[in-house]
């Protein structure tokens, strides 16, 4: 909720009662009224806007793909692009009563509950979710119709005690809010997939019997004492139903990595001797993209086994291998399509085992790879 440059306003204003009130001087009179709103307008920006202790619900909606659009369009299209997904996501933010804070690249930040809070902000703040989500899929059809490319948007929605108020100083100065909501909702939104809502436990619990929700992820990360839960909202119930439209066919979000890998056939439940190299280009909760030196059929199992430790915050985790040592660390996938490329086999594979201590080492990589994002 950035205040205007006051300077323009005074100038504005000035102009105004000029037009209204021509004649001689019209010059000196505008300069005069500018003089003698500056300080009006810099005490009411810095004392009826004090900075407080409040509890409040935020939203965060961010396209994804941003990166991919910029380099596919022209800078002007991208533009008309981004503006149009900005106009249509804040009338809805408006309709549901909410406020936007700010724009954040490609992103938007809403509060509900700021400057005041409403016994229905968690409930107005999902419904807006949803009707944000609904927005974007009615202006994907119209898109497509034109032959545009779509917008998607992950949204995340937390509520929590933030400090509320004007930051600044008399050279720039914002209504805003900060705290460790504002880190948590951005987190979370880092989580989310095309449109997606994700909610916090505080948020969900704060909703009660207003939303349907569905899948629980436990994103466990450095530096946090215990895991951070994470609800998908699938509908709203209060004030009227609202269902979030399907979008996106994938379950979970993924990773870009750079992994050495080893990879082991196996046969009738049994690891075959022999394992080859392959790299691995991308993971996630399920499954994992990798270029391999052969092309496996369709549905051919394999194993692959996870070095010992990965260097903590590292960037490019250790690569994974199989040696003997490390057989609890060993996952399961399955082939689920190949293509070959100058490089090898690009493979795309779905893990088999799933809350074992490899895959949950796996997982544990992703969810930090997001979290720090």
């Amino acid at each position: 909720m950035q205040h205007l440059d006051r300077t323009v306003l005074a100038a504005a204003i000035g102009q105004l009662v000029s037009e209204l009130y021509g004649g001689s001087g019209d010059d000196e009179r505008a300069a005069a009224l500018a003089a003698r709103l500056q300080p009006l307008l810099d005490t009411y920006l810095s004392e009826v806007q004090p900075i407080r202790s409040a509890e409040v619900t935020l939203l965060l909606a961010d396209i994804r793909g941003f990166t991919a659009l910029t380099q596919a369009l022209p800078p002007a299209h991208m533009a008309t692009l981004l503006n149009r997904f900005f106009t249509r996501m804040c009338t809805v933010i408006a309709r549901n009563g909410g406020v936007v804070d700010k724009f954040l690249g490609d992103a938007i930040l809403a509060l509900f509950g700021a400057p005041q809070r409403r016994p229905d902000d968690v409930p107005r703040a999902l419904a807006c979710a949803v009707e944000m989500q609904q927005e974007l899929t009615a202006m994907n059809r119209t898109a497509a119709a034109r032959g545009e490319p779509s917008v998607y948007a992950g949204i995340a929605v937390t509520t929590g005690p933030v400090m509320l108020g004007s930051f600044g100083s008399a050279v720039h100065r914002e209504y805003t809010v900060v705290g460790d909501a504002v880190n948590l909702v951005s987190r979370i939104e880092s989580f989310s997939l095309r449109g997606q809502v994700l909610l916090s436990e505080g948020a969900r619990a704060a909703a009660g019997a207003a939303v349907e929700t569905g899948r629980v992820n436990e994103v466990r990360v450095k530096g946090m004492a215990g895991p951070v839960v994470l609800h998908e909202l699938l509908a709203v119930t209060q004030p009227r139903r609202l269902v979030l439209p399907r979008v996106e066919t994938r379950r979970s979000p993924r990773i870009g990595v750079d992994l050495a890998a080893l990879f082991h056939r196996v046969a009738a439940k049994r690891i075959l001797p022999g394992g080859f190299p392959g790299q691995v280009h991308d993971l996630g909760y399920e499954g994992m993209g990798a270029v391999l030196p052969v092309d496996l059929p369709k549905f051919a199992e394999v194993a692959i086994a996870l070095a010992a430790e990965a260097p903590p915050g590292s960037a490019v985790p250790a690569g994974l291998y199989s040696d003997g040592r490390t057989g609890e660390s060993i996952v399961f996938a399955r082939v689920l399509r190949t293509r070959a490329t100058d490089a090898g086999y690009r493979t795309s594979l779905e893990f088999t085992t799933v809350d074992t201590p490899g895959h949950r080492r796996l997982k544990l990589l992703v969810d930090d790879a997001l979290w720090r994002r």
